[in-house]
């Protein structure tokens, strides 16, 4: 009896997995899209290199049936490893031909509040439709409703307050008048008060920086309702907003929110700086910036817990799984694209002057060398994934815009703009413009600090 009931047991497992392997295969034959999208250009990743990696990750995805988000708006805040996820945006587009919300130059008219009017092509109707908007701005939701569809996904990425400030100082001593007229950043913190005028412009850059760009008054003084509000006023505009100290983790919820495939959410750090100018702060200056910058220590409080929270959902042994994952195909594609591994080099070093990134202020922002034996497809790709955001941008606007002209040098003059190289192409093959290398002098004079209704 004992055997027969066994015999039985054994029958029925295999014909629940039987049944279970039948229904999978009849889903996979029906087309059902696991994490892929049919309505998109098949994924092309690099194929010089086998990955193992890349193939376990397909067997972490979440069985449910999604399509790709193609519909995006990133807000590109300020020193918070923004630049980075701007790439993989541009790559996303440019690999499935979509059509970006481009400014005229460089920003969206930042620091005044965004307009529709400020996307290229958007008042003459030349774009019929935009699928991604991720250049700098200053938040304004309605003039971003004008341009982006009904069902854009929505995001940012915020960083410790007491981090960004230190990089903030090291990036625009020479723009923010609060910076300038210190001595250095230790004398900053000691009395800001001293250094600081609420009215002048550019001292946006100086206090409360994260606030600012999310379209609030940064000179506010610190009420925790005045808090509250900004914070549910950003949970009611954005669908996600990552961390750039958990970079990864930040990736995979990004991808899980987006349904991309990994290669699309792969990328090299970008526009950062080397570390002989990174200063360490004692506990006393720590705090003293989190004073400072109270709304902006507020507001990152607030969505480190959220973003735990949505990692808790997600699951933690998943998301462990995943990160490893990613920085598998991380390292694997930078074996591939990169000299030495991947090892940063100073613009000087950089021998690819289309691939230099634009150095400001008194940060060395580092970049990278493509490997010298690379195919003509994997160089192309390469390419990409180091370019830096003015270089990339240009060479988007020239693909979206084919017949526009170059831009007029007194409008770079009536914005602030000086030119300081002319078009060329690099060694890689990549767009040099001749308005890579800018310097962009921001007038706050007309600004109105508080936020307009």
């Amino acid at each position: 009896m004992r055997g027969w009931i066994c015999c039985w047991v054994q029958v029925r497992k295999n014909s629940t997995t039987l049944f279970v392997g039948i229904i999978f295969a009849a889903l996979l034959i029906l087309g059902v899209n696991f994490h892929t999208s049919s309505e998109l250009t098949p994924r092309q990743e690099i194929l010089d290199v086998h990955s193992p990696q890349r193939n376990m990750s397909e067997t972490v995805k979440s069985f449910r049936s999604c399509q790709p988000k193609r519909n995006v708006m990133f807000l590109k805040t300020h020193k918070t490893a923004s630049s980075t996820i701007l790439n993989l945006l541009y790559r996303f587009g440019e690999k499935h031909g979509l059509t970006f919300a481009l400014p005229t130059h460089y920003q969206f008219g930042y620091p005044i509040l965004f307009s529709s009017r400020r996307v290229k092509g958007f008042l003459q109707r030349d774009v019929p439709h935009y699928n991604i908007m991720c250049n700098h701005m200053r938040f304004n939701r309605p003039e971003v409703q004008k341009v982006m569809p009904a069902d854009t996904f929505y995001f940012s990425i915020l960083r410790n307050p007491v981090a960004l400030a230190e990089s903030s100082y090291s990036y625009y001593k020479s723009v923010a008048p609060s910076f300038k007229r210190s001595v250095n950043f230790d004398a900053f913190i000691a009395n800001p008060w001293r250094y600081y005028l609420p009215q002048v412009h550019n001292n946006h850059y100086a206090r409360n920086l994260l606030w600012f760009d999310f379209g609030f008054n940064h000179n506010a003084n610190f009420s925790l309702q005045v808090a509250q509000a900004g914070v549910e006023e950003i949970q009611q505009s954005f669908h996600l907003i990552l961390l750039a100290e958990y970079f990864d983790q930040s990736m995979v919820l990004l991808r899980d929110a987006l349904c991309w495939s990994l290669d699309d959410i792969v990328t090299f750090r970008l526009n950062f700086r080397s570390n002989d100018t990174r200063r360490r702060l004692s506990a006393k200056q720590e705090e003293r910036l989190k004073q400072w910058n109270a709304m902006d220590w507020y507001l990152y409080q607030s969505f480190n817990k959220t973003f735990w929270q949505r990692v808790e959902r997600f699951g933690k042994s998943r998301m462990d799984q995943e990160v490893a994952i990613l920085q598998a195909r991380q390292k694997e594609l930078m074996d591939l694209c990169l000299l030495q591994g991947g090892k940063p080099a100073e613009a000087s070093q950089i021998l690819d002057r289309g691939v230099r990134p634009f150095q400001f202020g008194q940060a060395k922002i580092l970049g990278y060398n493509l490997n010298l034996n690379l195919s003509l497809s994997n160089k192309e790709r390469c390419l990409r994934m180091i370019m830096p955001e003015l270089q990339y941008k240009d060479l988007l606007d020239s693909k979206q815009f084919p017949r526009a002209e170059g831009v007029p040098k007194q409008a770079l003059a009536k914005e602030g703009i000086r030119p300081q190289s002319n078009v060329h192409l690099g060694a890689s093959g990549s767009v040099v413009n001749k308005r890579d290398h800018v310097i962009q002098k921001i007038d706050l004079s007309k600004q109105k600090l508080r936020r307009s209704p």
